[in-house]
């Protein structure tokens, strides 16, 4: 059995998906895809931008969002789960790549998703914790 399970917000990283982008045309189609919906050049924070831009709730979600369902798109043929899952954000990973939604669908509602917890989080401020025993 094989199962693939995508990663909610906290998996990202500067750099993230630049391999991608300059070594496959799918993954560069897709991104530019994302800029285009997006209505800003999210892929210029994804690769280039500082930790602070990219830590934003309102680009960290989409940038996770592409970098898994990008990765699975690559991956073609070799993209044959038994089943998927998600945590949290990544639940929206995992039906766009099990094909229970377009990418355009799931990127605007992520989109959607990251601006009202974006919002959320300038009216109350705070932070996420991690409690490891």
């Amino acid at each position: 059995m094989k199962a693939f399970v995508f990663p909610g917000q906290g998996a990202q990283f500067v750099g993230m998906g630049k391999d991608l982008y300059e070594n496959n045309a799918l993954a560069k189609e897709m991104f530019e895809k994302a800029n285009e919906v997006l209505g800003f050049r999210i892929t210029d924070i994804m690769f280039a931008g500082t930790e602070e831009e990219l830590k934003q709730t309102k680009v960290t979600q989409p940038a996770i969002f592409l970098h898994s369902v990008i990765l699975a798109k690559t991956l073609g043929e070799e993209f044959k789960p038994d089943m998927v899952a998600g945590h949290s954000l990544g639940e929206f990973s995992a039906l766009v790549a099990a094909g229970a939604l377009s990418f355009e669908e799931g990127l605007k509602l992520v989109a959607t998703r990251a601006m009202a917890m974006q919002k959320a989080c300038e009216v109350t401020p705070s932070t996420m914790a991690g409690v490891l025993t």
